[in-house]
């Protein structure tokens, strides 16, 4: 019998692929992995452009497409931006959730959420802790 295998495989795994799967139904609508990121980073609030850095390549797209805008400074999502991550968020990352979890019960869904939550915790996780 082959062992089980760890926890760690099991979430590096479906990080890939939760992550893979959600690229590829945002690329079918024109959008890249990186600028995902940027919109997903100014959906929080938003950001300095010395702290953007890392997400420049992204965001000037996104400007140019109306999404963003840079002003005093910062970066921020416009309403349009808005619109849009809320509209690719009910779609489909929304789609990729729910085929995720798909044969799950509620009650089996709720214990893994519960269980991840009590990993995380066990490692130093804070719930009212900033969001990385």
């Amino acid at each position: 019998m082959t062992a089980p295998r760890p926890l760690g495989y099991w979430l590096t795994t479906l990080d890939r692929l939760l992550d893979d799967q959600v690229a590829d139904a945002l690329a079918e609508r024109g959008l890249s992995r990186s600028e995902w990121h940027a919109l997903g980073r100014l959906e929080h609030g938003a950001v300095a452009e010395d702290v953007a850095v890392e997400l420049l390549p992204a965001v000037e797209g996104l400007v140019a497409a109306g999404l963003v805008e840079h002003r005093s400074g910062e970066y921020r999502l416009t309403e349009a931006g808005s619109e849009r991550v809320a509209e690719l968020q009910e779609g489909p990352v929304q789609a990729v959730a729910e085929r995720a979890v798909e044969g799950l019960s509620a009650e089996q869904y709720d214990a893994l959420l519960g269980s991840l939550e009590q990993v995380a915790t066990n490692l130093g996780w804070l719930a009212d802790g900033p969001v990385s």
